[in-house]
């Protein structure tokens, strides 16, 4: 079972930048209460948000030829907890695009709240055929990327529009 953790995408600029969206669903708050923590995403799963969101990217930006690994980062901030039923706006912008690799920031905010800031990640692009159905994430976009959609924590900011 594989986890999906970007429920949207709203735009995209190839080698330059993606926003996208994720929800809390109740099966992913409900994680950290055995443990006596309150409902809420774990940051693991919320780092992972990023990590899926900027593979998108990368799998976009080399038209289902490559997706990229995850190498490292500098720093991730966790400022507040998303809970239950947060609609997350997730942006993740290039700080370098090369071919042996990328160096993305981002930042989460519901509203205009900031949850999550990172910066630094270095990911390696690689062969997508070799980890991945091209086929099967083609289909996939065509399901989570909705130019038209807006958070609904945000509705003074408009409908997203489509940049690619």
């Amino acid at each position: 079972m594989k986890l999906r953790m970007v429920d949207r995408i709203l735009a995209w600029q190839p080698r330059q930048s993606i926003r996208g969206i994720k929800v809390v669903s109740f099966e992913e708050y409900q994680y950290k209460e055995p443990f006596g923590d309150e409902p809420c995403l774990p940051e693991s799963l919320l780092v992972e948000s990023f990590f899926q969101l900027g593979n998108w990217l990368v799998i976009l930006s080399s038209d289902f030829a490559e997706m990229a690994l995850v190498v490292r980062f500098e720093e991730i901030c966790f400022r507040r907890r998303l809970t239950p039923g947060q609609c997350l706006r997730l942006e993740v912008d290039v700080r370098s695009y090369r071919s042996d690799g990328v160096v993305l920031d981002g930042r989460g905010l519901v509203g205009t709240r900031t949850i999550v800031e990172g910066r630094g990640c270095l990911a390696t692009p690689v062969p997508l055929g070799e980890y991945q159905d091209p086929a099967a994430l083609r289909v996939l976009f065509s399901e989570i990327y909705r130019p038209d959609v807006m958070s609904p924590e945000d509705p003074a900011d408009g409908p997203a529009r489509r940049t690619r």
